[in-house]
This record gives structure tokens, C-alpha cells and sequence, in this order.
């Protein structure tokens, strides 16, 4: 027998009784605006993404009253908000299971800029009313001509800001509904454009600003949701210092306390990093590997990229790599080719290891087959590095790269022009954004100009690492030959890529290596 869906005014949990028991007030405030444009903004971390899955779910699936869209920065945050929707839709028991309810599809979309058809992959959710909520990654062309409520998450970060207002902006005819929700980034975003037109007053009655910094959140009960434990105020601005003397003022500011930046002293812009950032583009994740304990783990990582680069790789292969020991990272960036456009598909960080190791992960890279040129920092610490890979390799394909005031300059506008060109991809990285924005350039007394990194906020450890790893492998490109003659890749006396596995994982145990040997060859 087939049983039909529970009509929402017979659920026994009311709207208001689950919105008063689950949620801070400030994501009730949220929720119960009936706005028609909303412009949220909040500090990192504070459960907004989970009151808006709430809100899609009651608006689109309880209520009825319209379709739900919502355009985010990554695929896997758009499928997590649809999971967030499931869950609700669970706990009411409007749907069944996830299973039953939700499914994955594609959209074509005409791109407004390149004048070409392209696929879009989308997220959903289907509800017993036949209404859907739709999640997918940023694409503001994705956004036109949908009837419904449709909110940008991260707004301040998408690289079609404008675009993407030009796409939402004109549901205000029908009344339909619209969110901007994000964290700053900068001053000069669009996000915050439309703020400071609100505060003027130049935005009319349809608006309306909510804004959530970290204190108000802490206020209203951040902290206990999280610990589980009642909290003193004493407490809760213990807590706040120690937060604010961990992230640093810059990012403190910006990303918890709703204060933009004033990017005049950066070289490079979040407009400008934002507009070149690309989901889905790196072989794995980002990757830190600290001490002796995760060497072995490190290495494996690398097969694994380097099995990629076999099997998926299309172009031609390039590599930098910024040596540091103790105090900063050795970050290796792994950039491909194709067809003039470079994308980065992978990158490490390797924390107090040592040099043998750290030139170890380089040479599994520099075998691979459609590796064509390195550069390698040659200051310091990096002349062991630099000479025993030339030893190998031959100084055609490891360059050594010594740094000076003259040639820092040409690469830093080098990578500027690429980025301009949108000719250098990068991946959507918190990490690797706030690096890049971590240069300053700077004029000294005597007039030179000279290019700084102060710390990256999000990874205090990094003194623009990934930066200058990104660079030299950017410059890599500029001086390689597409084909390489084998006789160069000769001199290296490494054994081919299984026995090097099998060294590796000499001693231990035959379960652990059979494991290892699937998880690093597939």
C-alpha cells in the first residue's frame, strides 16, 4: 500500500517550536525576514549555512510557496546544503530518506561572456509538493531566468559578482525573493557595494541588512551550541581574545568582525584572485605533511598524484618548488599546461622533514612523463636541493632560481599579467587566496622596490610559500620546450614507480601494504 505524504499542517512539530529549540536568535532572524532582497552579513563559522538550508526547506517544501535556488563556491558545499535540506524534510517526515528525494543533475547554460553553450551540474531535492530546491556552484548565467527564492552564499567571493546581480536583481519585478549572504573580502566587492547603499539608505524598502559579527554571535549562544556547557560572559570574552590573538587582526577583522579591508597595500586584489579561481581543478585536496611520522605518507601522496598525472594528464607538466625547513614551509606546486591556459593540479606543504625526503616528493614528480621544466628556490637552504636534483635531473630540467630584488619584480608581474589574462588558474582556496593577498609591495628609503609576504591569516606558518611555489612554477613554463628528448631523463638512476612504492613500504605488514598499493595507485 502506498502511503501518502503527511499534509504540513499535521506535522506535531510546528515551524515554530523547531525554529524556537534548534536555532540562536540571530539565525531566527534570518529565517522570519520577509524581505524581499536580504544582504547577510557574518564571521566565519556561525551556522548560517545551516539556517538557510532551513529556511529553502520551509519556504519550498513545507510551505509551498516557490522553488529554491542556491549558488554557492564549491560543488561540495552546493551538495552539502542540499544534504542540510534532507535532513529537515527527514525530520519532519515530509520525505523518506535522502535516497527517495534527491538527485543529481545536469543544465545547459548559455555563458553570457564566452557566447557558448556549457553544462552545469546541479544538486536537488524534490519535495512532495513537486517543489524543488537546487543547488550548484557558482555560475551566475545559471542563475537567469528561474521563478523562485534564490540565494548566493559567499557572495563576496564569487568571480561574476556583477554578473551575478545582473542574473538575481530583476526577481525584484515578481517579487520574488533574494540573499546575499557572505564574509567580507575587501572593500571594493560588490557585496559591499550594495552595504554601504543600504546604510546610505539608496536601496529602498525591499532591503534589508542583518548583520552578524562574531560578538553578537557569542552573544546569543555560539559557544554553548558548540560545547554543549553553560558559558560566563567572563568566559565568552576569553574565548574572543584567544580567537582574535590566533587568526590576527587583519583576518580577525575582516572575516569574524564584519570590517571589510582596505586593499590599497596589496599587490594582489581578492577581485582579481577570485575572478581566476576554479572549482574542481586540483588532482586531491591540499595537502600539509609535518615530521618524521608522515614522510612515508607524504611520499605515497606524491605516487598518487604522479599516477594522475599518467592516466588524466593532457598537457605539459611544470613544477616550483620554495624551500624552508624549521621555521617556514617547503610548498611543491604542480602546474599543467593545456593549451596556454595553467592550471594548478596539485599542492603540497612539507613541515620540518628532511631534505632527503623533500627531494624524494620531487623526483617522483620529475619522472613523470609529461614533466618538461622545474624551478627551484636556490637561497639558503634550497643549494642542497638544487644540487643534488641537477645532479639527477641535469640543470635543464631543475632551473635554480636565484632571487633578487630585479628578478622577484619580473616574476610577481609575470603572475599579476597571468592572472589579469585569467591565463593561471587557481583553485578556490582560502589558503591559497589569502597567501596571494599576503604580498605587499613595498618602496624602500633608497627607492628600490621589493615585494613582501606579511603572515597569511589562515596559515599563519606561511610567509607566502604557496605564493612563491606557484610563481617558480609559473615561470617554469615560460622557459621549457614542449618535448623532451629522453636522453635527459636519464641521469636519474630512480627505479620505476613500483619499486619505488615497494620501498617504501618495506617493513611493514602485508595488510597495510596491499592497502597502501590500492589507495596510491588509483
Amino acid at each position: 500500500m502506498v502511503k501518502k505524504a503527511i499534509h504540513p499542517e499535521a506535522l506535531p512539530h510546528t515551524a515554530t517550536i523547531i525554529e524556537e529549540k534548534v536555532f540562536m536568535p540571530y539565525q531566527i532572524d534570518v529565517i522570519r525576514d520577509e524581505h524581499i532582497a536580504q544582504l547577510v552579513e557574518k564571521g566565519r563559522q556561525e551556522g548560517l549555512s545551516w539556517a538557510f538550508a532551513y529556511k529553502a526547506y520551509k519556504w519550498t517544501g513545507k510551505e509551498g510557496r516557490f522553488p529554491t535556488f542556491f549558488a554557492t563556491k564549491t560543488r561540495i558545499l552546493a551538495k552539502q546544503f542540499i544534504q542540510d535540506c534532507s535532513a529537515w524534510g527527514k525530520l519532519d517526515r515530509l520525505i523518506k530518506s535522502t535516497i527517495d528525494a534527491t538527485y543529481e543533475d545536469e543544465i545547459k547554460v548559455f555563458n553570457s561572456t564566452t557566447e557558448e553553450e556549457v553544462t552545469v551540474n546541479t544538486y536537488n531535492i524534490r519535495f512532495p509538493n513537486k517543489m524543488e530546491v537546487t543547488a550548484l556552484s557558482s555560475n551566475a548565467d545559471a542563475m537567469r531566468g528561474w521563478r523562485g527564492y534564490k540565494i548566493a552564499d559567499e557572495f563576496a567571493i564569487h568571480k561574476q559578482q556583477p554578473e551575478m546581480l545582473d542574473a538575481i536583481l530583476p526577481s525584484r519585478m515578481w517579487r520574488f525573493p533574494f540573499s546575499f549572504i557572505s564574509t567580507h573580502k575587501g572593500i571594493n566587492s560588490e557585496f559591499n557595494k550594495l552595504i554601504k547603499k543600504f546604510k546610505k539608505g539608496d536601496l529602498g524598502a525591499d532591503w534589508n541588512l542583518i548583520s552578524i559579527p562574531i560578538q553578537r554571535a557569542v552573544a546569543d549562544g555560539l559557544l554553548e551550541k558548540i560545547y554543549k556547557r553553560p558559558f560566563s560572559e567572563q568566559e565568552r570574552q576569553e574565548w574572543l581574545q584567544n580567537l582574535e590573538r590566533e587568526e590576527g587582526q587583519r583576518r580577525w577583522k575582516q572575516e569574524y568582525c564584519c570590517i571589510p579591508e582596505d586593499e590599497a597595500g596589496a599587490f594582489f586584489s581578492y577581485d582579481l584572485l577570485i575572478s581566476c579561481e576554479m572549482d574542481d581543478i586540483l588532482y586531491d585536496d591540499i595537502q600539509k605533511f609535518s615530521g618524521k611520522e608522515q614522510e612515508l605518507e607524504a611520499q605515497l601522496w606524491f605516487e598518487k598524484i604522479a599516477f594522475r598525472i599518467k592516466i588524466e594528464g593532457r598537457g605539459n607538466f611544470y613544477i616550483g618548488m620554495d624551500i624552508g625547513r624549521d621555521v617556514n614551509y617547503t610548498v611543491l606546486c604542480l602546474i599543467e599546461d593545456v593549451a596556454g591556459i595553467k592550471f594548478i593540479r596539485a599542492l603540497a606543504a612539507l613541515e620540518q622533514m628532511r631534505f632527503q625526503i623533500q627531494q624524494d616528493c620531487a623526483r617522483i614528480w620529475i619522472r613523470t612523463n609529461r614533466f618538461r621544466r622545474s624551478c627551484v628556490d636556490n637561497r639558503g637552504m634550497g643549494r642542497e636541493t638544487v644540487e643534488r636534483l641537477q645532479q639527477d635531473f641535469g640543470p635543464y630540467l631543475v632551473e635554480k632560481i636565484d632571487f633578487n630584488l630585479v628578478l622577484k619584480e619580473k616574476i610577481a608581474y609575470a603572475v599579476y599579467q597571468a592572472l589579469t589574462d585569467r591565463i593561471l588558474i587557481i583553485p578556490v582556496s582560502d589558503t591559497v587566496r589569502d597567501d596571494f593577498h599576503s604580498i605587499r609591495k613595498e618602496t624602500t628609503d633608497a627607492g628600490n622596490v621589493r615585494y613582501v609576504a606579511k603572515v597569511n591569516d589562515t596559515d599563519p606558518n606561511s610567509h607566502g610559500d604557496y605564493y612563491t611555489a606557484i610563481s617558480l612554477a609559473y615561470h617554469a613554463t615560460g622557459n621549457a620546450a614542449t618535448d623532451i628528448p629522453d636522453a635527459i631523463k636519464t641521469n636519474s638512476t630512480l627505479p620505476d614507480r613500483k619499486e619505488r612504492m615497494e620501498a617504501l613500504l618495506e617493513g611493514y605488514d602485508n595488510d597495510f601494504r596491499a592497502h597502501s598499493m590500492r589507495t596510491y595507485a588509483n
